[in-house]
């Protein structure tokens, strides 16, 4: 079975439990697709592309908003289109190509997946992420730097996931 719906199963069957959860916060890491934009930057999705599976749904109204995840970060956090691939988009072009080519601010491989079960489920949901690697940093296989890039990308998403969680 393909992991993605394997993922998206197994969410849709803890949806389904006898309690289920009134919303749910999904939050990572994500490739800015705009420039500029540095690590840990929060991005809130308000809307999310999924070419492969589709759909493309907004947010809906009753989950977390943008100002809220403002206000607990005490920050700004950009809003936008997020485009959820089934390929890591890692380089400075691919990013750039992406970003134009669908409008979205930021890229990641699950908020779709996540998102898809909620909607059909009528469960609200926020999709905050946190930018590991900015448009402009090479993560590919032997690009110099690339290791502490990516560290350097996956801690400052850290400390911006556990003061989000912490203070909403």
């Amino acid at each position: 079975m393909d992991p993605e719906l394997e993922g998206e199963a197994q969410l849709r069957s803890f949806l389904l439990e006898d309690q289920p959860p009134k919303e749910i916060l999904i939050t990572g890491g994500c490739g800015a697709l705009e420039p500029h934009f540095p690590c840990g930057l929060a991005l809130y999705a308000n809307e999310i592309l999924d070419p492969r599976l589709g759909p493309h749904w907004p947010q809906p109204t009753r989950a977390l908003s943008l100002k809220a995840v403002q206000k607990a970060l005490g920050a700004d956090a950009k809003s936008g289109k997020f485009l959820t691939t089934e390929v890591p988009c890692v380089t400075p072009s691919h990013k750039h190509e992406s970003g134009h080519g669908y409008g979205a601010i930021a890229v990641d491989q699950d908020s779709a997946v996540l998102c898809r079960p909620c909607k059909e489920l009528d469960i609200g949901h926020a999709v905050v992420r946190f930018v590991l690697d900015p448009m402009e940093v090479d993560l590919s296989s032997g690009a110099p730097g690339r290791d502490a890039a990516f560290f350097h990308g996956a801690r400052e998403c850290e400390m911006g996931i556990y003061s989000l969680i912490s203070r909403l």
